[in-house]
């Protein structure tokens, strides 16, 4: 498929997304091609970052968070999310093996692993998980609210994969670790 977006300069952008990538760059130090890419449109770039930061505001704690976006991430075969989940998957302590397992609904942690199966699931399914995979997520001590919230943070993911599969591919930092075969 052609990739039809491009990532902007701050000198390109729009004017009215010009403020937001200054705020971007003074906070992070730089823009992430993400809402690089994002800011051909102005609402869509503010309207993408107060949903997803204020979804970091909920239940779900920052591990919690990028295990979801990582098996997301995994489901939509986004190079780009797993490449920034995984560096702020560190950043929130998960380890390799956490990100891996997170990633293939692996994890030997009851709760990430509720999270990892029901986010792939959601994706999978577009939106139409197995009544065990709900099961999984409530045991593991999730309430509803949770739910609601990691469904937005699978939509936030389903954004950023989207605009990501129509970006040329030019990662911030290393690529994800690629996942070995089953044996």
């Amino acid at each position: 498929m052609k990739k039809i977006l491009n990532t902007l300069t701050r000198a390109k952008a729009p004017k009215d997304a010009q403020p937001v990538l200054d705020s971007l760059r003074s906070r992070l130090g730089f823009v992430p091609k993400l809402y690089a890419t994002v800011a051909h449109s102005a609402p869509a770039l503010n309207g993408y970052l107060e949903f997803a930061t204020t979804l970091r505001t909920g239940e779900l704690d920052g591990a919690e968070i990028e295990a979801a976006y990582l098996a997301a991430s995994e489901a939509h075969h986004c190079a780009d999310g797993l490449a920034v989940h995984t560096a702020a998957g560190r950043l929130c302590g998960l380890t390799e093996v956490e990100m891996l397992a997170a990633r293939t609904a692996t994890s030997s942690d009851p709760r990430l692993q509720a999270i990892a199966v029901l986010a792939r699931a959601v994706v999978l399914t577009q939106g139409r998980p197995e009544p065990a995979h709900l099961a999984q997520f409530f045991a593991a001590g999730y309430s509803k609210a949770a739910l609601v919230e990691l469904i937005g943070l699978i939509a936030a993911n389903t954004f950023h994969s989207y605009v990501a599969h129509l970006t040329p591919p030019s990662l911030h930092g290393p690529a994800a670790p690629a996942l070995r075969p089953a044996a």
